[in-house]
């Protein structure tokens, strides 16, 4: 009886001990990479992407009964300033100025034969008339800024009068920096991704791979055009001149003042002439007429009090 229950007992001992050993050595096997994260083959607990690039499992043969080296630690991320060589300091710098000129055409010329010697170009333009007959507007310019102190000094000379003047300037270099330490950043993770890809044999882990590659490109390439917007601004300067023209009490070459008082006299005299004949014409025709019709009115009158005065009863 005793032996039966030793018997019983040990073959309770191995069925246990059978199951917990299929259950870690037959378990089912899952991707291991999720949105971006690694399965630790280990904890089951998933990596972030930070740990993925720097310390990347040989999760992609397990479960095939075949092991693999574990990939090489990635290097360590860039930091803003760390390997990035930046000889000059990025600054974009504008300006503009308020000016009085004496022909707005002529100061528009001179203003682009200017930019265009300084190795710029009009950058736009926009001009009116004002109810005085006089033109003003604003002509924007963009040269190259190691000549924007030496242009500006130029644009100023061609005003009579300078109202205003402004330079702004703004560093960009940290920013800088630090957008090409995250691309080296960047294209290391897109580097450990393709060493990955290569390796993949699931067909869930390679289109997992094929996501994130896309993703990371497509920062990179974000992050490459503004490296560019920032090489534009800070390679190029604006100047925005805003023109005015100024108020000058000019003689005209067409200006006669002999002319214009013959011409008032023989105005006056036309009007001496026009008021004679409206005196002749009131002597002959209206004052005649006016006398006819009195002579009427006073015939009336009186043929009616003769009339009024007959038919009325004496008291």
């Amino acid at each position: 009886m005793a032996n039966d229950k030793k018997i019983i007992v040990g073959g309770i001992a191995v069925i246990i001990f059978l199951a917990a050993l299929l259950s870690v050595m037959g378990g089912p096997k899952k991707s291991k990479i999720r949105n971006g994260n690694l399965m630790s083959p280990e904890t089951g607990m998933g990596y972030s992407q930070d740990s993925f690039l720097s310390d990347v499992p040989s999760a992609m043969s397990e479960g095939r009964g075949m092991a693999q080296k574990r990939m090489e630690t990635a290097p360590a991320p860039f930091m803003a300033g760390d390997n990035i060589a930046i000889t000059d300091k990025k600054v974009i710098k504008n300006g503009s100025l308020n000016l009085k000129v004496t022909d707005t055409d002529s100061a528009s010329s001179k203003i682009s034969q200017i930019a265009k010697d300084n190795g710029g170009d009009v950058f736009s333009s926009n001009f009116y008339e004002t109810e005085k007959n006089m033109k003003s507007g604003s002509i924007s310019v963009k040269v190259p800024v190691n000549n924007f102190e030496k242009t500006f000094s130029e644009l100023k000379k061609v005003a009579t009068l300078v109202v205003q003047e402004s330079i702004s300037g703004q560093d960009v270099t940290e920013q800088y920096a630090d957008l090409q330490a995250q691309i080296k950043n960047k294209q290391a993770e897109e580097q450990q991704f393709q060493s990955i890809l290569t390796q993949a044999q699931k067909i869930q882990d390679i289109l997992d791979v094929t996501r994130e590659l896309a993703r990371v490109r497509g920062e990179i390439e974000m992050l490459q055009g503004q490296i560019k917007y920032l090489d534009s601004q800070t390679d190029m300067s604006l100047i925005t001149i805003y023109l005015t023209e100024d108020t000058n009490i000019t003689f005209s070459d067409s200006w006669r003042p002999w002319q214009v008082v013959k011409e008032t006299f023989n105005s006056l005299f036309k009007d001496i002439q026009k008021f004679i004949n409206f005196i002749i014409v009131l002597i002959i025709r209206v004052i005649p007429i006016a006398i006819l019709y009195a002579l009427i009115a006073m015939v009336i009158y009186f043929i009616g009090k003769k009339i009024y005065s007959k038919f009325k009863k004496p008291e």
